[in-house]
């Protein structure tokens, strides 16, 4: 945990960043850095993803340094990782997505029932991975993903924090690309021998 004098130098050094002071940004950027980089390795494992999470939200908080209103620099930029980390995982959740519906296109030329089974067979994976959800965790996918409700949005009708909600999103997340990983693969392995 960091002490008050640390909070109160993260304070100055906010307040000059407003100013375009850029010696004030490095100094924090220097201070919060590895945490933040830190935060998206452990989740992810991957180096690269994390250089590029970090970066982006240093460059976000040097464009929005004279309208945010931050309190805690640290407790900021941590959200901010998480957010853009699950904003990766939905990226990456719809880039497969969208590839298997281009080999599914490539393939209803050629079989169309049989596409058609692995149609119902993804949606019966979706599904079975949403019932496998804890309560909580399935009201808030069904939210984001069915009613397309933002973070806040969700944290106020459930009644929950917007840090809550990010879990429940990254779990539902986590738990889908398991039971879909499991499809996919079984999928692929179709297309690649039909």
């Amino acid at each position: 945990m960091l002490n008050e004098s640390i909070l109160d130098k993260d304070t100055e050094l906010l307040e000059r960043i407003k100013k375009d002071d850029q010696v004030a940004f490095e100094k924090l950027y220097r201070r919060y850095w590895q945490r933040c980089y830190m935060q998206v390795v452990r989740r992810s494992c991957d180096a690269k993803l994390a250089e590029d999470i970090t970066q982006s939200v240093f460059v976000s908080l040097w464009e929005k340094r004279k309208t945010a209103n931050i309190q805690h620099i640290g407790a900021y930029l941590y959200s901010a990782v998480r957010f853009q980390f699950i904003t990766y995982l939905r990226a990456q959740m719809h880039e497969e997505a969208y590839a298997f519906h281009l080999r599914e296109d490539d393939q209803e030329r050629h079989n169309p029932v049989e596409v058609s089974m692995h149609i119902k067979e993804l949606n019966e994976a979706i599904e079975k991975g949403v019932a496998m959800m804890p309560p909580k965790t399935k009201t808030v996918y069904t939210l984001s993903r069915s009613e397309h409700y933002s973070v806040k949005e969700i944290a106020n009708e459930l009644n929950l924090s917007e840090k809550a909600v990010e879990y429940h999103i990254t779990q539902s997340l986590k738990m889908l690309r398991l039971v879909l990983k499991d499809f996919l693969v079984s999928v692929s392995l179709f297309f690649l021998f039909f």
